[in-house]
């Protein structure tokens, strides 16, 4: 990120492209995480993807008026900042926005620097100081310097003096435990117990003593009094991993623990208070879930207090390079090796990879290879041995596609559309024009495109 610091995730609603590739390019560069895009539908759709700090919503998008998509964005995400952009004609509407919730509204024709200082200053700071310094980031283990491991960092500091329910959303393999482990490290509770439970791999009856604890006699093989992990955990934090496999009946009970901070062991009629910090995690879509009634809707808003998205590794691959030495160091120590960091064309294919299994995938290859390796010297082979792959080739297809049915619908989506896209540069080698051709899309929807996934043209020559 070109800004000297992170400031925050923003959404430009406007239907001319040229507006919004250059407010994209200039807000990134001041230090925002941009997204853009030219309808309201698009909006909503990425409005439930991810939390934006503040929208730029031009109050007229062709057939459209910008107005219609701000209730959405105030039931969605109250706290979110709505800037109406307008010409000097509609400045009325614009008021008529800001009565109805819009933090404030701009006038086509201001100078970009305004609009970032007037943003900027109705935005609270991402942190009450600087982001975690280097050495407590590696302590608590989130290696990388992306827009995205940014905005996790200036999260968590936000965080660390309070003790909200916290929801992490991630594919499996992307650090969800690690993300829940650093929060717990940051805050006031470092020093007391940090248990994580896997709601999905323990069997309903077994899972409820494990969390509530029993009582002797209570059931079959119950000879002895048993805490559960809540009171164990009580003044420390508790990750309850995969919660979106929790069966119902024991969701509408955690939900009573949650409002009440009380947990009644199973054979007891006494209920016991306790300070549990709670941290849930999950690879689904939660809110599909809710929606569809597979997860308690009241659940799930008890649970995101404070919403955290690891992306996959594939949507921040430069942090491939400072992950892929912070393992190496970490495996020739415990194999006592001097594996030398992979080459330039190694990084090249390790990067170019998009890595279904995440972090994990990362971490579990590099082992292999740093065991395997019988000269210190990476090799594409050993890396990729998983695979099946020989030295210098590419992913099969039948591997793509086991991975991407292994994928939630979105992330599936997006795997897609970088593929295609990748693959309609090499065919028509750089040449945009030919590609929009080919794909029945304007110049400016492949130049969109390649800037959200980081393909240079000039590559593709």
């Amino acid at each position: 990120m070109a800004g000297s610091k992170y400031l925050g995730r923003i959404l430009l609603v406007d239907d001319d492209e040229s507006i919004t590739r250059f407010y994209e390019t200039f807000l990134t560069a001041a230090g925002f995480i941009a997204h853009s895009c030219h309808d309201l539908k698009t909006a909503k759709d990425l409005l439930t993807q991810y939390y934006f700090d503040a929208v730029l919503l031009d109050l007229h998008l062709g057939d459209e008026e910008g107005i219609g998509g701000l209730p959405f964005v105030l039931k969605v995400t109250p706290s979110t900042k709505v800037f109406i952009l307008t010409s000097h004609g509609s400045i009325e509407k614009a008021v008529e926005c800001m009565r109805r919730g819009a933090t404030s509204f701009f006038t086509k024709g201001t100078e970009p620097e305004k609009i970032l200082a007037e943003i900027t200053a109705h935005l609270k700071p991402a942190a009450k100081g600087p982001l975690l310094d280097p050495e407590t980031r590696k302590t608590i283990g989130l290696v990388g310097d992306s827009p995205a491991i940014k905005e996790m960092l200036a999260m968590i500091d936000k965080i660390r003096n309070v003790d909200s329910t916290v929801l992490i959303l991630g594919e499996s393999g992307t650090g969800k435990e690690v993300v829940a482990r650093a929060i717990h490290q940051t805050s006031p509770r470092a020093a007391e117990p940090f248990n994580a439970i896997n709601c999905g791999a323990i069997p309903e009856q077994l899972l409820e003593s494990e969390l509530f604890g029993h009582k002797r006699g209570s059931f079959t093989d119950a000879k002895t009094d048993r805490k559960g992990i809540f009171e164990v955990c009580t003044n420390g934090t508790l990750l309850l991993d995969e919660i979106g496999d929790m069966p119902l009946a024991l969701q509408t009970k955690l939900l009573r623990v949650l409002q009440e901070r009380q947990v009644t062991p199973i054979g007891s009629s006494m209920p016991l208070t306790i300070n549990t910090r709670v941290i849930a995690a999950t690879h689904r879509d939660i809110l599909d879930e809710a929606k569809s009634k597979r997860f308690r809707e009241d659940l799930y808003y008890r649970l995101s207090v404070v919403v955290i998205r690891i992306p996959p590794l594939r949507h921040r691959t430069e942090d491939i390079p400072a992950l892929t030495t912070h393992f190496l160091r970490q495996f020739n120590q415990r194999f006592a090796k001097n594996v030398r960091p992979p080459s330039a064309s190694v990084m090249a294919r390790m990067m170019a990879y998009d890595w279904p299994g995440n972090v994990r995938e990362l971490q579990n290859a590099l082992e292999r290879a740093v065991v395997l390796s019988n000269d210190d010297e990476l090799s594409v082979s050993d890396i990729f041995q998983h695979l099946n792959l020989r030295a210098g080739t590419a992913t099969s297809d039948e591997t793509i596609s086991r991975a991407v049915f292994a994928m939630p619908l979105t992330e599936a989506k997006q795997c897609f559309e970088k593929s295609y896209l990748e693959h309609l540069l090499t065919i028509s080698g750089g040449n945009i024009s030919e590609a929009a051709r080919i794909s029945g899309r304007y110049r400016a929807d492949i130049y969109r495109l390649m800037h959200r996934y980081g393909f240079d043209k000039g590559s593709f020559r």
